[in-house]
């Protein structure tokens, strides 16, 4: 979110920015590509062109669009590589102390004009987790890989009854969340609470809708703040699906944040499956690049915009999935209201009213939106127009809060999008954990719900029993092991977990 009413309180803090950029590394730009579709995914097919020239990349899957499967089911590993005579593919657990590592069996590959579609199975024995993939392939003598971490999860079963997590206005970079707290601003601790708190709940999965980050403060800011970014986002736990917003897409000091997250994230837009479950990833920030273009904090448009190419593109995807079990959509800014007054030039919302009329015509039942920082649901024509509040920024609503969206599903139909009526998300800081050692935890939920948790412990390879909770899940490697443990946190209490 950008407003005139912030103008002020943004430049009071520039010079304290000024002086945090002194502490920069050198620019950095990941040399990584955009990402392709695959069978469950739909990605537009502007994203095959303008690849870099590189040994091997990884265009699909990756950590912002990942992919999730069951065992012994198939999927496509898109990349872009060097002529090659060999070709192996493997997961191994994300950033876990004792990893499982698993060897791919490739079915077939073929070619399409740059870019080779390798069909992966998922072997049968491989545990339920977040997976690093990582392609290698022999070109001439010489060996070649990449890593793309957290980029598939395995579960054992994937139907209509589950849980995700919505979360706007992440913000990385951005200097206004020190009005709310400034002790949680630093470091962006704020945005470091929320995961450890959703990785505690262990949804299904995480989507994030814009402004990851805050591109205004100082020059060549995008080369630190993507970057900054995409390593907080790595201590996810889950799955994460992301969409761009105003803040990641400024044209700033020659840099364009837009290529960035094409860089670090992939596809401006997409669309991926949960089970009968359709989702589509939309690109509100959809303005020509001279309608993007800003000096610091004086930008012109902030508003919403999606273009005629990405409407044809989104029709087509609700044309082809109109039968799923449900269809929700996430993106930047909420379509039931104009954003007139996000624009010095007065540039309303382009391409909003096609945009509502396929959500009606196609029946859509949830739109996640962000940018206004504050919490909000609008019904309107059957649909659920659901806002969340920022995650680490300004709070723009007398009662409102930093914090995040827990969404329920059962059999398919909508169970709970509230944390309390008519529209409030969970405020962070509520729940917090206390490890006191390696067998044993304290929980104190401080919220007004019983909360799930997941939770899991490495400890030497034994048998254990656990109190206040259940092993649902066991791996061990040499003579560790890696327990996980459930179980059901009562509201305003606090529970000690131990491994016995």
């Amino acid at each position: 979110m950008n407003s005139k009413k912030h103008l002020i309180f943004q430049i009071v803090f520039f010079s304290i920015v000024i002086i945090s950029a002194q502490l920069i590394p050198a620019i950095y730009i990941h040399k990584d590509t955009q990402l392709q579709s695959h069978i469950l995914a739909s990605i537009p097919n502007s994203y095959y062109i303008n690849l870099n020239n590189e040994p091997i990349s990884i265009l699909y899957p990756r950590s912002a669009v990942p992919v999730i499967i069951e065992p012994l089911q198939e999927f496509i590993i898109q990349f872009k590589a060097l002529p090659f005579d060999t070709l192996t593919a493997s997961i191994e657990t994300a950033y876990d102390p004792i990893p499982d590592t698993y060897l791919l069996a490739i079915e077939n590959i073929h070619q399409e004009d740059e870019v080779y579609y390798a069909t992966i199975q998922i072997p049968e024995d491989v545990h339920q987790e977040l997976y690093n993939l990582t392609v290698t392939h022999e070109s001439e003598g010489e060996i070649f890989s990449q890593t793309r971490p957290r980029s598939v999860s395995v579960k054992n079963d994937i139907d209509d009854t589950f849980t995700f997590i919505h979360i706007a206005d992440f913000h990385i970079g951005d200097p206004r969340g020190l009005k709310e707290n400034p002790k949680e601003t630093i470091g962006w601790k704020a945005a470091r609470k929320v995961i450890e708190e959703i990785n505690l709940l262990n949804p299904d999965f995480v989507i994030i809708t814009g402004d990851l980050t805050f591109g205004q403060a100082y020059p060549f800011e995008y080369s630190f703040e993507y970057k900054t970014c995409y390593k907080i986002l790595q201590k996810f736990q889950v799955p994460t699906f992301l969409s761009p917003g105003n803040h990641d897409g400024y044209i700033q000091t020659g840099q364009d944040g837009l290529k960035f997250w094409e860089r670090y994230f992939g596809p401006l837009y997409y669309s991926f499956n949960y089970g009968d479950n359709h989702f589509i990833s939309i690109n509100s920030y959809d303005w020509a690049k001279i309608s993007r273009i800003g000096f610091s904090y004086l930008v012109f448009n902030w508003g919403g915009s999606v273009r005629d190419e990405q409407l044809q593109w989104i029709e087509n995807d609700l044309q082809q999935h109109e039968q799923s079990e449900m269809i929700s959509m996430m993106l930047h800014h909420n379509p039931i209201w104009d954003t007139t007054s996000d624009s010095l030039l007065k540039n309303g919302y382009q391409g909003r009213e096609d945009l509502l009329s396929l959500i009606h015509q196609y029946r859509v039942n949830m739109v996640f939106a962000g940018h206004v920082h504050y919490d909000d649901v609008t019904k309107e024509n059957e649909t659920l127009f659901i806002t969340t509040t920022t995650a680490a920024s300004s709070v723009e609503d007398e009662d409102g809060y930093w914090g995040y969206r827990l969404v329920e599903i059962n059999d398919g139909h909508i169970e709970s999008i509230n944390y309390k009526e008519p529209k409030y998300s969970i405020p962070s800081y509520k729940l917090n954990q206390d490890i006191i050692n390696q067998y044993s935890l304290t929980i104190d939920n401080g919220l007004e719900q019983d909360i799930p948790f997941m939770k899991e412990f490495i400890v030497p390879q034994k048998d254990y029993a656990v109190n206040h909770g259940e092993i649902i899940q066991k791996r061990e490697k040499e003579n560790m092991a890696a327990i996980y443990v459930t179980g059901t946190i009562n509201n305003n209490s606090k529970q000690t977990i131990t491994l016995t």
